[in-house]
């Protein structure tokens, strides 16, 4: 029996460090790693069921080609061929923005990276701008800070006040459950804002159930409370913030009054949240993604960043807003790096907006799409329409593990490796500050091809002499090379345990900020000239038409990243409903309902939740086109 260790690549704030446990050439089990500094041996459902994908009989194994309305097994060197044919004939009728390359982040490793960089190399493609995930909060950040940088969750634990606004950890950051712990043991305050009343409300010492999209106007409100009650950090401010007097202006209307029409949360509550974050210090802010997925989304994060300025929260241990960790990208160079000098002609389109950019697209049209780690017929909104635009492009290429809704709709399905079939480097720009080595477990079968590999083949098939010709070993030191250099380590020393970034713990730690002033900037300019509201903002959300009362709220399972793991899942989406407003409408727990919006209408099973508002449905996002998408209902 061998035990081998490997990392989790799923796009989650934890980056597991796990174990293979192997026998007779065959993986029987998947553990914790208990030597992981920061894992520590716990090991959450969707990290298990990585054996089940593994293993799963509905594992595409060989190249799979469109025949009518199924599908034949062709060869690799015939997927390659037409690939290569495909690929060419766009290049010569038109040019390399006739071709689409949406890459996802279903894996979360160097070596699935080789498809931007043949991309690159080809001289660009049309690409998603933002993200269907995370993008705005990321805009908002890099205007506020300069940068993405989050608290290493261990500081975490040295807070006195922690809010956890609109962030799940029992779902999906079960490793920062540990340190919410250690620091309510230690006395501090744990306070949940969100919509639901989600399993981490019982880590919480109170729940604010305030309503969807006006987070904003809860943090400008605190925000004013908390000037008027002279309970800034003048000094931070004074040598450290840019546009303070402005933001102190806008804000003055935010009474707690005022926020209250909108939050729906009692004015004393939003007092006792402004002076209980402002007067227990240090103070942490831990903001989840579902918070910046509105209209407003992106100045809803710099609202509640701003918090953190205004009382000196930013640098401090135990302190800070953490919303994300990009800090380990910076040491990223190589191969990748150097391809973006040979992009000549690039385009690029909102990530939430697929199907429009497609129907659009006229000069030149989009003759190719190449998705790589990304399942965007159920993820990305409006996918009625995404997908009748996506069926028109004559030549579609989806790289996966299973057959997909996205892969469904392809003309070419390339398998996928598993993480347990190759080595890699793995790493988390959310949470886990450590980059880990994922040792290979056991040999791919004979007939299939990593990406890594397959890449090699198109860009020597097509003459695309930029592309580097290295091998995997290779490849990792070249895009490690700036981290070595800075810290003196080797490629055996990264191999041999978890390193994670010196100096990342506290992020800002210096003062000096990553903003074209060197300061935080409740004012930006940059904001500004992009076209966006220089100062923190708030716009309520827009109210639904009469005959759609309810607000529709589609966070992350437990059970799944994204719709990775409702390949295993049959039967209809289950629909969480408040004991109230199931009675109100007649329905009964446990039968079947019809859930509609303006843009479609899905079947699902009725579950009742006093967690949730009356006024909200919630159905976990990720479900299947064969169950109920949920983005059937989204526009």
């Amino acid at each position: 029996m061998e035990r081998i260790p490997f990392s989790c690549p799923m796009d989650c704030f934890d980056a597991c460090g796990l174990i293979a446990v192997k026998s007779d050439g065959r993986i029987t089990r998947i553990e914790g790693n208990p030597d992981h500094p920061l894992t520590r041996g716990h090991v959450c459902p969707k990290g298990k069921a990585i054996l089940k994908r593994h293993y799963h009989p509905q594992r595409l194994c060989y190249p799979m080609r469109r025949n009518g309305s199924g599908w034949k097994p062709v060869s690799w060197d015939a997927a390659v061929d037409e690939i290569a044919s495909r690929l060419s004939d766009a290049l010569v009728r038109h040019d390399s923005r006739a071709i689409l390359h949406f890459s996802g982040s279903g894996y979360n490793g160097l070596s699935k990276t080789v498809d931007t960089l043949f991309f690159n190399c080809l001289g660009g493609a049309a690409i998603p701008r933002g993200s269907l995930c995370w993008g705005a909060g990321i805009a908002a950040q890099t205007y506020d800070f300069g940068d993405v940088r989050g608290h290493d969750p261990e500081d975490l634990a040295q807070a006195e006040t922690i809010l956890l606004w609109g962030r799940n950890p029992v779902n999906t950051n079960v490793h920062l459950l540990p340190f919410l712990k250690a620091a309510r043991d230690r006395g501090a305050t744990v306070l949940l804002i969100d919509p639901i009343r989600t399993a981490t409300a019982r880590l919480a010492d109170r729940h604010f159930p305030i309503r969807p999209g006006t987070d904003g106007a809860l943090a400008l409100a605190m925000a004013n409370r908390i000037i008027q009650k002279r309970l800034t950090d003048q000094a931070f401010i004074a040598e450290h913030v840019m546009g303070f007097d402005a933001f102190k202006a806008s804000v003055s209307a935010f009474t707690p009054e005022y926020a209250a029409d909108f939050t729906g949360l009692d004015p004393a509550d939003i007092v006792f949240l402004a002076e209980t974050y402002a007067g227990q210090k240090p103070a942490a802010i831990i903001a989840g993604y579902g918070l910046q997925r509105y209209r407003n989304g992106g100045n809803t994060v710099r609202c509640i960043d701003a918090l953190g300025a205004i009382v000196g929260a930013v640098g401090k241990s135990g302190g800070g807003v953490t919303y994300a960790n990009r800090s380990i990208i910076h040491y990223l160079g190589g191969p990748l790096k150097e391809s973006r000098k040979h992009v000549l002609s690039r385009r690029t389109f909102p990530a939430g907006q697929l199907g429009a950019f497609l129907e659009s697209a006229h000069d030149p049209p989009i003759d190719c799409i190449f998705v790589a780690k990304a399942n965007p017929l159920v993820q990305a909104p409006d996918i009625q329409r995404t997908t009748s635009a996506f069926e028109k492009v004559p030549f579609k290429v989806v790289i996966d593990q299973f057959l997909t809704d996205t892969a469904r709709h392809a003309d070419l399905v390339i398998p996928a490796t598993t993480i347990l079939e190759e080595a890699d480097f793995i790493f988390s720009n959310m949470s886990n500050p450590f980059l880990q080595y994922s040792r290979q477990v056991v040999e791919p079968d004979e007939e299939m091809l990593g990406e890594y590999e397959l890449f090699d083949l198109l860009a020597r098939r097509l003459g695309v002499a930029a592309y580097p010709r290295m091998d995997r070993e290779s490849f990792f030191e070249a895009t490690l090379a700036p981290l070595t250099a800075a810290f003196g380590i080797d490629m055996e020393g990264l191999k041999n345990a978890p390193f994670r970034i010196p100096g990342s713990e506290i992020p800002w730690r210096d003062g000096r900020f990553a903003t074209p002033s060197g300061k935080y900037e409740l004012y930006s300019e940059t904001a500004r000239a992009d076209g966006q509201k220089p100062l923190p903002a708030f716009t309520p959300p827009e109210p639904g038409p009469p005959e759609y009362p309810l607000r529709l709220i589609t966070p992350h399972a437990r059970e799944s990243m994204h719709s990775q793991h409702f390949a295993f899942v049959d039967g209809p989406p289950v629909l969480h409903l408040n004991p109230l407003a199931i009675s109100a409408r007649g329905l009964v727990e446990g039968k079947k309902a019809m859930v509609a919006t303006e843009k479609g209408r899905i079947l699902a099973t009725v579950k009742s939740n006093q967690g949730v508002d009356p006024g909200a449905a919630m159905i976990y996002q990720g479900w299947w086109r064969k169950n109920g998408a949920v983005n059937l209902l989204v526009g």
